[in-house]
């Protein structure tokens, strides 16, 4: 077989994003790197084309010598993008977003958010503060459909699944107070929790176990202001790990 007939080889955690997207959808991949996720879409058939840009030239140069080398340069366009700025509406139906912190993320959907309401879908996969994509997703109008969490090289990312629309939210004890059921959402994931994901479980214990070691190594060993906020703060996400084990039956009604 030539190599251009040959799929590029994912990671678990790239397979994940090229499973989310829907079949037949042009795609645009926003810090597209080395252009593997449209290249694997394109070789499958699940896409008829796609828009790949990055906001750095070298990354884009590398995504058209894979592209010769899998022979897809006619079906992808190639574009130097600082986020969304280089999109025109109306050029592509799924929104791809992976490889950066939610932070990034969030500043992409939000920059110019007209552009980000163009698509039918998004495919996105935050590598740290996930809280913030999933809150920029609910702000947009959009519902978050499917999710999978990905255990890869001892780290845990999310991948999510976005289309327009309400959110279906997991099913939660009486007397839980809905803004603490909402941010353990936006933390955990609300299709995680609803399905009760069981590598999920073993993220929520793990870092219980975690922030309880941290929170009991703290208590009485110093004082003042900033002492007093890191209490604070790890007390607050040890109490988001426990509410997000409420939808696994782990824990009882805060």
């Amino acid at each position: 077989m030539r190599e251009s007939e040959q799929t590029p080889r994912l990671s678990g955690r790239l397979t994940a994003i090229v499973d989310m997207v829907s079949p037949g959808l042009v795609v645009c991949d926003v810090g597209c790197d080395h252009a593997h996720v449209p290249i694997a879409l394109l070789k499958e058939g699940r896409i008829p084309s796609a828009l790949a840009m990055d906001v750095i030239p070298g990354p884009l140069i590398k995504a058209g010598e894979n592209l010769a080398l899998y022979g897809e340069e006619d079906r992808v366009v190639l574009r130097l993008s600082d986020g969304l700025d280089g999109y025109r509406q109306g050029e592509a139906e799924c929104l791809v977003v992976t490889g950066m912190g939610g932070r990034v993320i969030c500043d992409i959907l939000t920059r110019e958010p007209e552009k980000s309401r163009d698509f039918t879908e998004m495919v996105l996969s935050p590598q740290a503060d996930q809280w913030l994509v999933r809150q920029a997703l609910r702000d947009l109008g959009y519902c978050i459909d499917r999710e999978a969490l990905i255990l890869e090289d001892g780290k845990y990312y999310p991948v999510i699944h976005a289309l327009r629309g309400r959110q279906v939210r997991p099913a939660w004890p009486e007397g839980l107070k809905d803004e603490d059921a909402l941010e353990a959402e936006d933390r955990f994931g609300p299709v995680l929790l609803r399905e009760k994901d069981p590598l999920l479980l073993v993220f929520l214990r793990w870092q219980l176990a975690i922030n309880e070691r941290i929170l009991s190594s703290i208590e009485g060993a110093g004082e003042g202001d900033r002492h007093r906020e890191r209490h604070e703060a790890i007390s607050h996400t040890v109490r988001m790990i426990r509410t997000g084990l409420l939808a696994f039956d782990e824990e009882k009604p805060i």
